[in-house]
């Protein structure tokens, strides 16, 4: 392929990409609340179907768009449910489409730039290249999906109709492309027990601990320092007097979860919800959680969403030197917290407690 078709396609992919997540930043929350409302209306559908006992129990529904569907610019995911043998499940079974074409706007245009320059390229590049080419790209606008299904589901897993599904006992929610490339968005495990997966922690294996399910359980006074629990699930867990020193939290869920005196100075907390979690004497010192792209020149990946804050009791939580650019703390109670030196620029406070915040700046 032309080396120079090849530059073109590069610049106009991160040009594109960026476009999208601009398009991302001002649409989100339609987007979330579409999401949300498409995805309840499956689980609805999954419940009336097991109740009439022609679905037996899941383990897996599945966000999928099949290649035919790319190749016809006909942007769908297929949303299919499974059982333990998932792709050669006998029950498996489509249960509905949801239209993705409004996170593909940028691919198209994508596409017709490309086929449009190679009439420049006479005999070096092919309709047939730019395809190829724009299916390099297809990941990363697709990506947009995987972002809005994990953080708009995490909000509708403890009510109805999804928590009324029949699930085995090990449950996921994946996005992907159907049979290929996957990546989970929510796992649920039943019969946990702390004390194993304490231990198992204690291994320190590489890459283990990520996109898991530890939520209702109870570390309290254990240490996490350095690990790395990238999108697992924390909900509802006891946590209390823990050290999460250093450790790297991305897209960690800790809702509702107990943590008082807990330390997680010097961790990543990327796209992190703490919302509605107790936090009473928490330590942020120098945490890194920033909202949005790293380099707004240069796209690497979908842009991080704000740390949520919402709702949290946050009282005397000490956030000295922390970025927390963009972080939502919308009804946290902050009473006594400390932001000596914090990074808080665009940061949320509406209806915050803020008595006897100690701060260097107006919040």
């Amino acid at each position: 392929m032309n080396t120079d078709f090849i530059g073109l396609y590069n610049n106009l992919r991160n040009e594109n990409l960026l476009k999208t997540e601009a398009l991302f930043v001002t649409q989100k929350k339609h987007w979330f609340a579409d999401f949300a409302k498409h995805f309840q209306s499956i689980c609805a559908d999954i419940v009336k179907a097991q109740s009439e006992t022609a679905l037996p129990a899941i383990s897996c529904i599945e966000y999928s768009m099949l290649y035919a569907n790319f190749t016809d610019r006909q942007y769908r995911a297929e949303v299919w449910v499974y059982s333990d043998d998932l792709y050669l499940d006998k029950a498996q079974r489509m249960i509905g489409e949801y239209d993705i074409s409004h996170l593909f706007i940028y691919l198209n245009e994508l596409w017709d730039k490309l086929l449009f320059a190679r009439k420049r390229y006479i005999g070096k590049a092919t309709a047939q290249d730019a395809a190829s080419l724009v299916m390099r790209a297809f990941p990363d606008f697709y990506s947009y999906l995987i972002n809005i299904a994990r953080f708009a589901i995490a909000d509708m897993v403890d009510k109805e109709p999804f928590s009324d599904i029949a699930r085995n006992e090990v449950f996921k929610i994946n996005v992907g492309d159907y049979m290929s490339t996957i990546e989970t968005v929510f796992i649920e495990r039943n019969n946990k027990n702390s004390e194993v997966l304490a231990e198992w922690f204690e291994e320190r294996y590489d890459n283990e601990y990520i996109f898991q399910d530890y939520s209702d359980l109870d570390f309290s006074g254990r240490s996490f320092a350095f690990s790395e629990f990238r999108y697992s699930q924390f909900r509802n867990t006891w946590l209390n007097n823990v050290s999460f020193e250093g450790a790297v939290l991305i897209g960690a869920s800790f809702f509702k979860a107990n943590m008082e005196n807990c330390c997680l100075n010097n961790c990543s907390i990327f796209e992190v919800d703490f919302s509605h979690a107790k936090l009473k004497n928490a330590s942020f010192i120098n945490a890194r959680g920033r909202a949005g792209l790293p380099n707004d020149k240069v796209w690497r990946h979908v842009g991080f969403l704000p740390v949520s804050f919402r709702n949290a009791d946050l009282t005397n939580a000490d956030f000295t030197g922390a970025d927390l650019t963009g972080a939502d703390f919308t009804g946290a109670d902050l009473t006594g917290a400390d932001f000596t030196g914090a990074i808080l620029d665009r940061a949320e406070f509406m209806g915050a407690v803020l008595d006897n915040v100690i701060t260097d700046q107006t919040l």
